[in-house]
């Protein structure tokens, strides 16, 4: 790809960055604007009302701006809301330990690992026999257990690695994610499980580092389309009972146009870069 053209229409860099930026320069604690965007979401509208009835001032902390390596921009000053790693979730790596027949090997099983990595999940997968099948589970459970997902970064055993959250508020009485897409589709979010979807898969990380606080996910897209069905949430979560699944559709608050959630913050969706090159022009990068 020409370098001119990559990522010319990212959605962190021509959306997400600038449209909270901006929301920052009009009150950087959110407190006017946040229950505005909540107050705008479509689904679960009770309980977005009850969130944007809370304390809406963001916790300083992700405001503060600390180095961070951009794949497009490369190292840039970025506040720590965005782009927002957080763990996997450790029962669905767990499920994925115990459910092997369940994992589909990357890239049509062609790819490959450092020796000590493709032989265990090889053995794990049971391609050299039950034995060395059972005792690979075994390890692996053993291991997660002793490090945690916390430290599962380049583990064998972690079928699924830590989400960047494309911006994450947190309050007093909650946290909100936000994932923004522009031309960018959503994406399977594990590639040893692909039906895994990216929104829910966030949304599970979300409520694993609320513990004991409210929660919720909202999406920002270019039509405002919701591409989240009942079905998507049962495919993403088959370590997951009925019940708890449905607990966890309660926080999934939809789908919003980039154009309705500026309407609904009060500026207009112009004030926004169109583009790579914009986004760095107009000191948004």
């Amino acid at each position: 790809m020409n370098q001119t053209m990559k990522g010319l229409y990212n959605s962190s860099i021509t959306r997400v960055r600038p449209f909270f930026r901006q929301l920052y320069s009009e009150d950087r604690t959110g407190d006017t604007w946040l229950p505005k965007l909540l107050l705008a979401m479509p689904k679960n509208k009770k309980y977005s009302t009850s969130l944007a009835q809370k304390v809406c001032k963001i916790t300083p902390y992700y405001l503060e701006v600390r180095n961070f390596r951009d794949k497009i921009l490369g190292e840039i000053p970025l506040e720590r809301c965005f782009e927002y790693s957080i763990p996997p979730s450790k029962s669905f790596v767990k499920w994925l330990i115990e459910n092997p027949h369940e994992l589909s090997w990357p890239n049509k099983g062609k790819k490959t690992y450092r020796e000590e990595t493709q032989i265990s999940r090889e053995q794990l997968l049971g391609m050299h026999g039950r034995e060395l099948q059972d005792y690979s589970t075994q390890d692996a459970l053993k291991e997660l257990e002793r490090f945690g997902v916390e430290d599962s970064k380049k583990k064998w055993w972690a079928f699924e690695g830590f989400t960047e959250m494309d911006c994450l508020l947190e309050t007093d009485d909650f946290l909100l994610g936000i994932e923004g897409k522009r031309t960018e589709p959503i994406s399977p979010a594990t590639s040893w499980f692909p039906q895994r979807n990216q929104i829910i898969r966030n949304l599970e990380v979300l409520k694993e580092k609320a513990g004991n606080k409210e929660y919720a996910l909202i999406l920002l897209t270019e039509d405002g389309m919701d591409p989240i069905t009942d079905k998507v949430f049962e495919d993403s979560l088959p370590h997951c009972e009925p019940a708890w699944i449905i607990g966890l559709q309660n926080h999934y608050l939809g789908s919003i146009s980039w154009s309705d959630a500026c309407k609904a913050t009060g500026f207009s969706i112009a004030q926004l870069p169109n583009s790579r090159i914009d986004t760095v022009r107009l000191g948004f990068a």
